[in-house]
């Protein structure tokens, strides 16, 4: 019986379907290492948060930690994986062959979770032909045989922001059902497609801002020493 059949349909909060992305990263890691065991405390140390919130968080799955000897790492990455589906085959298709799209042809770590890129596209005639790793670059009249023929649900956007909704509609028109958009735009889709946007200059504000509070810290500590002395 299947995760989604002992739970029916699963719902987590974002913040803890986020933390277990990170887990199953870490856990795949420490597999990969020959160990078979973790403690939450461990877990906890590498990921900086704490014990007690990785503890909340698996209590979302089945498999349960022994006290002092921690959790199977085996049986929580086999849950995870069912989870996030790793098992199962599924084939992407990428549109915009500059730097990004090609370094996503590229990465190999796709297939530890079961993607495979079918194809990559663009309307540059100068691109279009051209090879990207073991793909050929073509043109978006091509999306619609691809798509048929792979039976490809996802989709990523790798083109300039002024493009990337005339591409989004594009894909949607041909039955694409999630879109990975690493353009800035905003997307406007139907309420049924998935969009899990991944701009980086919104990531780097990010960090730039845990930067920023961090020398704050540090400027605070440093003066309150100071006024002690």
């Amino acid at each position: 019986m299947s995760l989604q059949e002992r739970k029916g349909i699963l719902r987590f909060p974002k913040a803890t379907f986020e933390r277990l992305k990170l887990y199953h990263a870490l856990l795949s890691q420490l597999a990969s290492e020959g160990k078979a065991y973790v403690l939450s405390e461990d877990i906890a140390e590498m990921l900086r948060i704490t014990p007690e919130q990785v503890r909340k968080d698996f209590s979302f799955l089945e498999t349960k930690g022994k006290p002092k000897v921690g959790y199977v790492i085996k049986e929580l990455l086999g849950e995870l994986d069912e989870l996030f589906g790793t098992g199962v085959d599924e084939s992407i298709i990428i549109v915009g062959a500059g730097h990004l799209g090609g370094a996503l042809v590229n990465y190999k770590g796709f297939k530890n979770i079961g993607v495979r890129v079918a194809a990559i596209f663009d309307n540059d005639p100068k691109k279009i032909g051209t090879m990207i790793g073991d793909l050929m670059v073509l043109p978006l009249k091509d999306l619609s045989r691809v798509i048929r023929r792979f039976k490809v649900k996802i989709a990523a956007i790798c083109v300039p922001e002024t493009a990337a909704q005339q591409v989004a509609d594009l894909l949607v028109s041909h039955g694409i059902q999630a879109l990975w958009n690493f353009s800035t735009r905003i997307l406007d889709v139907p309420e049924d497609v998935i969009v899990q946007n991944e701009d980086i200059t919104r990531g780097l504000l990010g960090v730039k801002h845990m930067l920023a509070e961090k020398e704050k810290a540090n400027m605070f500590e440093t003066n309150e020493s100071i006024v002690k002395e």
